[in-house]
């Protein structure tokens, strides 16, 4: 069993600054705001083909036996598409005419609206989360020291940008739009020198590192994850189900990660992937766990972790189902649920303090009730008429035939 957990491929800036030169949509972001670019998909497809070649001995040719959940964002659910494309081409009784059908076939996507997203969409309304963010950023004597070393580099960014109220968030969003900037060959502005754009790029970095080092904040944002990976472990035994594949965002990555207490504290790229392998040791056939992170997709040589606390034992004699490199860390299934238990949410909803979402619920519960009350009122009454009706009698009779 294998869960693939990965960020999209490139895209197109969210949001430029005000002073950005390249403001004309259709004559340089044609693709539209926020959308998988042409590099993306490439880089997805490609992803797919290696996750194939990855995989190989362990996957078989039916895209039954995956599973796939996205982001509500088009850029997720596109770069899905394209990695399952690479993944899983038609084999077989699979191939369904002789053009497309040769190359490509169709999958289920589950998804839910965006914003309702508590699994994969790590913005997602979250009352509590947003206080605590709000405190580490405000109060956090580690934050506040960064952003004091950074004063006037984030004074001179405002001051270049025409962005008022600029802070550590703000100053990620601009090198975000920077470096994608950057990666179309657009000539940066002449503000933005090498120690400029490094300097944005290493406040990047320590975002994506403060706003995922709490363990409430983990809870509220990769607990549901977690929780839905271990639901999927546990049914095993009566699921054909042995892919498991999530597409989200590169703040999901990081704070998943930072969960298992191996971020490398650097932003997730564009299509950076984690691997979850549950593997069987070949003597005892007990099932342990295997963590991956790919987060340069060309080089395609994911780094091994050590994923969390679990015991580290050489892993050369079981391979399944890939083959183990020099050194593993095997992680059992006991230790991985113990490990991550306190990030796992009895009620999301409740913990997180929406309270304005929770006032729908009692409401809802009081129509059914009423519902239900008043259909056994008329049902019991319905009864009762006529069982009294029948106790005494008919209240007429016909007349006598003379």
């Amino acid at each position: 069993m294998v869960f693939i957990i990965h960020r999209h491929g490139d895209r197109t800036p969210i949001q430029l600054y005000p002073k950005d030169p390249y403001q004309d949509q259709i004559k340089f972001w044609p693709d539209g705001w926020a959308q998988l670019t042409l590099n993306g998909k490439k880089r997805m497809f490609q992803l797919g083909k290696y996750l194939s070649r990855r995989y190989e001995n362990f996957l078989g040719k039916s895209p039954r036996e995956v599973h796939v959940r996205s982001s509500g964002s088009d850029r997720c659910l596109e770069s899905v598409s394209l990695l399952l494309a690479g993944l899983y081409p038609p084999k077989g009784r699979w191939k369904w005419n002789d053009n497309l059908g040769n190359n490509w076939q169709p999958f289920p996507i589950q998804t839910v609206p965006h914003e309702d997203d508590a699994m994969l969409n790590p913005e997602s309304h979250c009352e509590k989360a947003k206080k605590i963010l709000n405190l580490i950023y405000n109060s956090s004597e580690q934050v506040t020291n960064y952003r004091k070393s950074m004063e006037s580099t984030i004074e001179y960014v405002q001051d270049n940008t025409g962005s008022t109220n600029m802070d550590l968030i703000r100053a990620e969003q601009i090198f975000d739009v920077l470096f994608i900037e950057k990666s179309f060959n657009y000539k940066l502005p002449a503000w933005v020198d090498e120690n400029v754009y490094a300097k944005l790029e290493d406040i990047s970095a320590k975002t994506f590192l403060f706003s995922s080092m709490n363990r409430e904040i983990q809870r509220f944002r990769t607990g549901l994850l977690l929780s839905d990976i271990l639901r999927h472990i546990e049914e095993r035994h009566r699921s054909d189900k042995r892919l498991f594949i999530y597409s989200s965002h590169d703040t999901q990555i990081s704070v998943l990660l930072s969960a298992l207490k191996e971020f490398n504290n650097l932003a997730p790229p564009f299509g950076a992937t984690v691997l979850l392998e549950l593997h069987q040791e070949l003597e005892d056939r007990s099932p342990f766990l295997k963590l991956f992170y790919l987060n340069v997709t060309e080089s395609e040589r994911p780094f091994e972790l050590s994923l969390n606390d679990c015991k580290r034992f050489d892993a050369a004699e079981s391979v399944q189902p890939v083959q183990a490199q020099n050194q593993s860390n095997h992680c059992t299934l006991e230790r991985f649920h113990r490990s991550i238990k306190d990030l796992i949410p009895k009620d999301w909803q409740v913990e997180c303090e929406n309270f304005d979402r929770l006032d729908d619920e009692p409401v809802s519960i009081f129509v059914l009730m009423a519902t239900i009350i008043l259909t056994l009122i008329v049902m019991f009454s319905f009864i009762y008429f006529w069982l009294t009706a029948n106790r005494h009698g008919s209240s007429y009779r016909l007349l006598p035939i003379n």
